[in-house]
């Protein structure tokens, strides 16, 4: 490995600090929760959807520590387009940049590793640096789920720290484009003429930093399939589990895609694409692992119980819809769902005669949120408080603009309930 092959990534050895475009000025709120762990022991680990802004993150946690630490001592690679082993990059960075061994220095040393996951066996690698060099602070980040965090905490328990990296929440994107969110939520009705537009772009593209403010929809769209969903479908998954059916992960995506909330049925999509059921399941399982779908399982009074029933699958995002769907007036309804889940963070809906979008289930109640599509959610929401009863704590509408009250059953803007969730 060469001397180049490093340096690109730490401009700070000579400059002193991070490139400013690198840095992209706002600090998102995961970034000072992390910040309060930089000191301690235990490795970080970020994880989350792609270009929702983790290696920006990265480059802010160094700039903050280079105030303080002497910049050789802080090293960062990425192995998303770099196939170097993780030994390689540490032996060079002990040979080329420190002169000395991790053992020989009693610096403290901060090494920051984006796309980890892409090192074969990356987490015992680790584990033996970890062990071995007290002096060293990890930092590694992830674009992978399940699988990923599942062999970080078994073969790193109690030396690790995870922390999810979501797409922006709706004040988030506030911030990003100059408002302030605190003092919109004193008297937000008095800010609906601003915010309404600025609603309608966050569920188009405003929950990835880098479309905040970009106003071409030919580009926002091809960001989305080129950046996000083509890199998980044509790399991400294929580098994690081997050999795959391309056109099949395309196809199943694209269902989604034009269809979010859509109920999966395992042999019913097999009979349509003709592959076994099994091969179906586990492709589903793939784009779940990547973050790009999630599921909502079919609420039935404890979660056990939920999890075998029906369940829908949503894309990772309302913006990843609109790489979809080009009609804004069909988009809307199935964006507005999906960043609604994404607010609620929920795990189940309710469908057993009569339907509701989403359930959140605390304890001995539940709440009920319905989403407003066609105009029988009223009606649905005094099912479900007919049948559950004082089981119910909250029952309300999401609408797109509408506030009111009928019958008791509140209905609330979309842009106010995101803001107050954010």
């Amino acid at each position: 490995m060469k001397i180049e092959d490093i340096e690109v990534f730490n401009p700070w050895w000579k400059a002193g600090r991070v490139k400013e475009e690198w840095l992209k000025g706002y600090k998102r709120k995961l970034y000072f929760e992390i910040e309060q762990h930089a000191g301690k022991r235990q490795a970080v680990l970020i994880w989350g959807l792609r270009r929702v802004g983790k290696t920006t993150m990265m480059f802010q946690l160094i700039e903050r520590l280079l105030e303080s630490e002497s910049p050789r001592n802080i090293l960062y690679f990425s192995f998303d387009e770099m196939a170097f082993d993780l030994k390689d990059v540490l032996d060079s960075y002990q040979k080329l940049i420190l002169g000395k061994t991790f053992g020989e220095t009693k610096d403290r040393l901060y090494i920051f590793l984006d796309e980890v996951q892409k090192v074969k066996d990356w987490e015992n690698k680790i584990k033996v640096f970890y062990d071995l060099y007290p002096n060293i602070k990890f930092f590694l980040s992830g674009s992978a789920s399940v699988a990923f965090r599942k062999r970080a905490k078994e073969s790193l328990a109690g030396r690790i720290l995870d922390f999810l990296l979501k797409p922006l929440d709706f004040q988030e994107f506030l911030e990003i484009t100059g408002k302030d969110a605190k003092k919109i939520k004193e008297n937000p009705s008095l800010w609906k003429r601003e915010l309404l537009p600025l609603f309608y772009r966050y569920l188009r593209h405003g929950t990835f930093p880098e479309l905040v403010n970009e106003d071409d929809d030919d580009f926002v769209r091809k960001y989305l399939l080129n950046n996000v969903i083509d890199r998980i479908i044509y790399k991400d998954i294929p580098e994690e589990f081997g050999s795959i059916d391309i056109e099949l992960l395309k196809n199943l995506v694209y269902m989604v895609g034009n269809n979010p909330g859509m109920i999966v049925n395992y042999r019913e999509i097999s009979r349509n694409l003709g592959k076994d059921h099994r091969t179906i399941a586990n492709y589903f399982e793939y784009l779940e692992f990547s973050l790009l779908i999630r599921f909502v399982f079919n609420y039935r009074g404890s979660p056990l119980a939920s999890m075998r029933k029906l369940k829908k699958a949503y894309l990772a995002t309302p913006n990843l819809i609109y790489a979809f769907i080009q009609d804004m007036e069909k988009a809307l309804p199935s964006m507005l769902e999906n960043a609604i889940l994404n607010a609620l963070d929920t795990k189940f809906f309710y469908r057993n005669g009569f339907e509701v979008d989403f359930i959140i289930p605390d304890k001995d109640t539940v709440d009920a949120i319905e989403i407003k599509k066609g105009g029988k959610e009223i009606k649905q929401i005094r099912k479900f408080i007919k049948k559950f009863g004082k089981k119910v704590r909250t029952a309300l509408v999401v609408d797109m603009e509408d506030e009111r009250v009928i019958d008791n059953i509140e209905i609330t803007p979309a842009w106010k309930f995101l803001l107050f969730k954010s």
